[in-house]
């Protein structure tokens, strides 16, 4: 029986179908699924928003709201789990089924310890004593390389870091040495240091606790990290699963590989390629429908799919419902376009100085003296116009602080930022009406920096009439309809308000309101993180038409490289609020210079699974911000800190061109050699 055992599935899913009953209509989530996930096996699953992964992880072990109902099979350890009742169900859950959820903030509890939370999972299950449970923790936290682990189970969870709270997550997890753990976007919301780490100890411990895993997300990257065999769903279905390498090297569905050319990635940006995107959206699905959910949105569809359609092993161990992927009855819509220079419109002698924006000496503290917290330490930068420059590093690098600085929303604690040739160094409110014409901000969240109560004909009125002084509603109007245009929204949505959009629709909207007055510096905070693959190219594309289109600046920040380096000519790297390294895209991301730029690099998921990367773990968190920093911050952090020189005195600036340069102490020949090594590599995986 123990070798039976062995060699079964851990989970078999079949023919799995899963409904919500609304008052109108029925509800298809997930539709006809069959899976296997094998002992010590890791299975991603990935798609869009509203494909129905998480729905499917909620089937297994029933954490379906009451108006969802299932039927088919799945079959744990031998065992239908659809045949228990709730109360068998209890030792299932976390016993021996574990899931690790997105959001930590919403699986821990901020009244209570990190340890009693920890300890109650396995006296609850295992029915250990508070002293068993308490060594339990301790032992699963250090497996997790939390250093003073009996301290932090002291700690609450507003004690310590997000990443450190998805570790704990993971812990709570891991105490009973589960058979099958789920993960459910469990990396979204972290740096990407801080992701990889997480990543690699998943690995790790899958091996050591001989626990099989289903890892759910929408980045094919983070998965390709995880997985041995990748499954893509979209609209409730498996529509293709296989090895990651035939995912990526062979889709043979049109939806896997639209979605794996959306995806920025190394060597890919602005200058020659343009992002593959998937027109439309995902919309529900009602229980009459039949037949090819992607039809609407696909490219390579012509009559007769239908008849053809069904999931089916295409390829050895490669199962698809469709393989019209490469198809050749179809043009092909290219993904990659070599664009040509596109010359700006003349509108007069050019400006006298090239230069659109400087920060000197920038310092921005948080909090009362004696305990400030220096969140931008010291910021030099220039940039120039007609030019896009990343800005990217950890969370609480200083990264939005210097974008709201420069917008305006916070004023400098001292330093000057001049803009255009004149001194903004005031908050918005003391900023000329062409100043607050000319800075313009999108932000992550827009579904929190557009007013709900207004239509899109009101949002992006709104500025037309306070800072260009357009009085008449009509020319305001037929101006609004030109800008939606422009950004692929059309005059039916005039009249629609936020709540009315999805995600892509109100990022497009944000996009919309800030260039309807024509600015010319426009700064971008984490406008792409929360969309999908498919969302994110098109509000990519978009941004770079409207950049050529109108001659403005860009500051885009965000923690993803492969975005950054997509679309910025500059990037700047920062790290507790200060500058790590600043250069030209290829200087930064061909040559790195600075160890913690090395560090971000080897961290980036790659989408093409055969680019193997070690990444460099980063052990511990970045210092104390309300502490004055004697030498370098990274010291306490860096794979290749030089000695005590670098504790004790600030690293120099060390000059690689004349746009590149670091503060380092590592010798500039020891740099260099570092340098032609990288630069190597990098041909290499380019051809």
């Amino acid at each position: 029986m123990k070798n039976k055992q062995k060699t079964m599935p851990v989970l078999e899913i079949n023919n799995l179908n899963v409904e919500y009953k609304t008052l109108t209509d029925r509800i298809v989530a997930v539709k006809d699924i069959s899976l296997k996930v094998g002992r010590k096996e890791a299975l991603g699953i990935i798609g869009e928003s509203g494909c129905g992964k998480s729905t499917l992880t909620y089937a297994i072990v029933d954490y379906l709201p009451k108006n969802g109902s299932r039927s088919g099979e799945v079959i744990f350890m031998g065992e239908n789990l659809l045949e228990k009742s709730p109360k068998e169900m209890e030792s299932y859950r976390g016993n021996r089924i574990a899931m690790v959820y997105q959001n930590p903030y919403s699986s821990l509890n901020p009244s209570l310890t990190i340890g009693f939370q920890l300890e109650e999972v396995t006296m609850f299950h295992q029915k250990f004593s508070r002293s068993k449970a308490r060594e339990a923790a301790i032992e699963t936290l250090t497996d997790l390389y939390m250093g003073d682990a009996a301290g932090i189970i002291e700690r609450y969870p507003h004690q310590i870091s997000g990443g450190m709270q998805q570790r704990v997550c993971i812990a709570m997890a891991l105490l009973c040495k589960p058979d099958l753990m789920i993960l459910d976007e469990p990396t979204t919301a972290l740096d990407v240091t801080t992701e990889a780490v997480i990543l690699d100890i998943i690995g790790e411990l899958k091996e050591k606790y001989n626990m099989s895993l289903i890892y759910i997300s929408h980045d094919i990257g983070v998965v390709n990290k995880v997985a041995d065999r990748i499954a893509v769903m979209y609209r409730g279905e498996v529509v293709e699963t296989s090895s990651q390498e035939a995912i990526f090297n062979d889709p043979l569905h049109p939806y896997t590989r639209a979605l794996i050319s959306c995806m920025p990635r190394a060597g890919v940006v602005k200058e020659t390629v343009r992002l593959n995107t998937i027109p439309g959206y995902v919309t529900r699905r009602s229980a009459a429908e039949t037949g090819c959910p992607f039809v609407p949105r696909c490219d390579k569809k012509r009559p007769g799919c239908e008849d053809r359609y069904g999931f089916t092993e295409r390829k050895s161990g490669h199962f698809t419902a469709c393989d019209r992927a490469y198809a050749e009855d179809v043009p092909e819509r290219p993904v990659q376009i070599k664009k040509k220079e596109v010359k700006l419109p003349d509108n007069g002698p050019a400006p006298e100085h090239r230069t659109i924006l400087q920060l000197d000496k920038i310092y921005r503290y948080f909090g009362p003296p004696g305990k400030r917290i220096r969140a931008v330490d010291g910021v030099d930068l220039t940039l120039d116009r007609n030019s896009v420059l990343g800005v990217v590093g950890e969370s609480g690098c200083g990264k939005s602080t210097i974008g709201n600085t420069v917008g305006g929303l916070l004023r400098p604690t001292s330093g000057k930022i001049i803009f255009d040739g004149t001194d903004i160094s005031v908050s918005w409110r003391k900023r000329s009406p062409e100043t607050l014409r000319e800075i313009q901000l999108i932000f992550q969240n827009p579904g929190r920096s557009l007013n709900p109560s207004f239509t899109l004909e009101a949002i992006i009125g709104r500025p037309m009439k306070k800072l260009l002084g357009i009085n008449s509603g009509e020319e305001r109007k037929k101006r609004i309809v030109d800008i939606l245009k422009k950004v692929d929204l059309g005059e039916e949505y005039l009249y629609r308000r936020p709540r009315q959009l999805s995600g892509g629709e109100m990022q497009r909207a944000a996009v919309a309101r800030a260039f309807s007055i024509s600015p010319n510096l426009l700064i971008c905070d984490e406008p792409t993180s929360a969309l999908d693959a498919s969302v994110q190219a098109s509000v990519l594309n978009l941004l770079v038409d409207l950049q050529k289109e109108s001659g403005a600046s860009y500051i885009f920040i965000s923690h993803d490289l492969n975005v950054i380096n997509y679309l910025s000519d500059m990037i700047m790297v920062m790290y507790l609020g200060r500058i790590c390294e600043y250069g030209e895209k290829h200087e930064v991301v061909g040559s790195p210079c600075h160890p913690y730029t090395e560090a971000l690099l080897s961290a980036v998921p790659d989408v093409d699974p055969s680019i193997k990367k070690e990444a460099i773990r980063l052990e511990g968190s970045p210092p104390d911000p309300t502490i004055k920093i004697k030498g370098c911050p990274f010291a306490g952090r860096c794979h290749r800190k030089v000695g005590t020189v670098c504790d004790t005195t600030p690293p120099p600036k060390v000059d690689f061109s004349e746009t590149h340069f670091s503060y380092c102490h590592i010798k500039p020949a020891k740099i260099e050699k570092k340098v032609m090594q990288a630069g190597e590599v990098m041909r290499t995986q380019e051809i």
